[in-house]
């Protein structure tokens, strides 16, 4: 009896190793895509940030000075497009919308930041009950075939976890300073 559930479980986790290793596929072109992103997004924001350091010093060094939505610079990212956007008097709601949008960025990350080692560590063992019983076997090919799957499953997945937690610190800590500029600018408007 036992040998059989053995036997319909080994089963079951071995039509799991391909969803997983799909889907270790999967994750792996969006951690890219969101590298290529981020990339992008640094690219830009060094291109601009010290001229929008230079606005903020500006609005810093003249407390008594009122700003109109027109006095922004329009090409600094995030924090401009949302003010471009702002209606007068919803400055709260884009805020708060500002913030979810944020959020929602920084949370899909942590996506990837869970999800690939768990499928790295899945497709690490799920093969290594098929290596067990080669090796019994004495079948070498399909016991190192079955290795190599494992330990490159491993390393894939902590490279979707690694990557998305390095992207998901990059992130969370420029978002924080586009809220906190938005905030400071949203004080100042007429």
């Amino acid at each position: 009896m036992i040998n059989l559930l053995t036997k319909i479980l080994l089963i079951i986790s071995n039509a799991l190793l391909v969803p997983d290793i799909l889907l270790l596929f999967f994750f792996t072109g969006v951690t890219v895509v969101y590298l290529g992103g981020i990339i992008a997004e640094y690219l830009k924001r060094k291109k601009y940030e010290p001229l929008f350091r230079e606005f903020i010093s500006e609005i810093k060094s003249h407390p008594e000075r009122r700003l109109r939505v027109e006095d922004i610079p329009s090409n600094y990212g995030f924090v401009s497009k949302v003010l471009m956007k702002m209606p007068r008097g919803a400055y709260e709601k884009q805020l708060d919308d500002a913030q979810l949008a944020m959020e929602s960025a920084v949370s899909r990350l942590s996506l990837g930041i869970r999800l690939g080692p768990m499928l790295g560590l899945a497709g690490t063992l799920i093969p290594l009950g098929p290596a067990l019983v080669a090796m019994a076997e004495g079948n070498i090919a399909a016991l190192s075939q079955n290795l190599v799957i494992a330990f490159t499953t491993t390393v894939v997945g902590l490279f979707i976890g690694g990557v998305s937690y390095v992207m998901y610190l990059i992130r969370q800590r420029w978002y924080a300073q586009d809220l906190n500029d938005l905030e400071f600018i949203i004080k100042r408007l007429e």
